[in-house]
């Protein structure tokens, strides 16, 4: 595969997974109707609180974007084609599966958990 087709690759699945992290409905909603406070002091609370949540999200979104528009403007040719730039690229494309990744197993163990209600008892 040469360096193009990596461009072409990453053009055609970055916005895919990025529409999938972004919309996952079922994530949004759930973060949207949980009561998730801060652990404050040592306090019994989510490492996942809602602000955090929310820079997270809107964190790996942006570095979604910018790795498509890199990649755009590599394709488009206002960018050069160098080992510097597929690696910013490849970097972009891994954190974004990565994200996907997260989002898949923690919904999953959710999901299968039997102590909240999730799975069979």
């Amino acid at each position: 595969m040469g360096h193009g087709d990596l461009y072409t690759t990453v053009a055609q699945i970055v916005p895919v997974l990025l529409l999938t992290l972004m919309w996952d409905s079922a994530y949004l909603e759930r973060i949207r109707s949980e009561r998730r406070p801060a652990r404050c002091g040592g306090s019994a609370g989510f490492f996942w609180a809602k602000p955090r949540v929310r820079m997270f999200i809107l964190s790996i979104a942006i570095l979604v974007m910018a790795t498509l528009l890199l990649d755009v403007l590599v394709l488009a040719g206002l960018v050069p084609d160098v080992a510097a730039v597929r690696v910013v690229v490849v970097r972009g494309s891994v954190v974004a599966m990565g994200a996907l990744l997260f989002w898949i197993w923690v919904d999953v163990v959710r999901a299968t958990d039997t102590r909240t209600g999730g799975g069979d008892p």
